[in-house]
């Protein structure tokens, strides 16, 4: 509409020119009109930069926010594999140096199982000696968890086990899997 109004400003102007119509009402009409058309043109171009400005600045709002959120997203995938990588390394530790840990935290099982796992713990539990390290573990964290009873010792077994992390189960495991078996002591 503004476009329009300018274009007809022009137009009238050039008509009046054109004319040579010399009276001075019509200079007048002509300057005035040149000066509505500048004054238009000016608030035009101050428009147009007014909403460049607010398109801008949301434009930078929008920007902020989207980097912030993958700021946020990076640092949670940063401590998922922080964690991943913690565990991992524990695994590793207790594969490569089990003896040292879990022989220490055996002593507390072999009042039960014997020193070499060779005994049938209370005369009902099976033998630990010749077991995998794998099938230990296995059945070390299913006693803690409550959801092994084998001979009615699962109770017992999660109070043992209660206080012990992953990596000492794992390392216990390994310690106990190093046991040989003596078939002719079945204490």
């Amino acid at each position: 509409m503004k476009k329009l109004f300018i274009v007809l400003l022009t137009l009238f102007t050039g008509m009046a020119l054109l004319s040579g119509c010399k009276d001075k009402r019509t200079e007048e009409a002509v300057a005035k009109a040149a000066e509505q058309s500048a004054k238009l043109q000016e608030a035009h171009e101050t428009e147009i930069s007014d909403v460049t400005k607010q398109t801008a600045t949301q434009l930078a709002k929008d920007t902020t926010q989207v980097a912030k959120e993958a700021v946020e997203s990076v640092k949670v995938q940063a401590q998922e594999t922080f964690s991943r990588a913690k565990e991992t390394i524990q695994n590793v530790v207790v594969a490569q140096a089990p003896g040292d840990r879990g022989k220490e935290l055996y002593k507390a099982c072999a009042g039960c199982h014997g020193e070499q796992g060779q005994k049938h713990a209370l005369g009902k539990s099976a033998l630990l000696a010749g077991q995998s390290a794998s099938a230990l573990a296995d059945k070390l964290k299913a006693y803690k968890a409550g959801k092994r009873n084998t001979a009615g010792m699962g109770t017992l077994m999660q109070t043992q086990l209660a206080s012990l992390q992953k990596s000492d189960i794992l390392a216990l495991a390994e310690y106990i899997s190093t046991f040989q078996t003596n078939k002719g002591n079945t204490q």
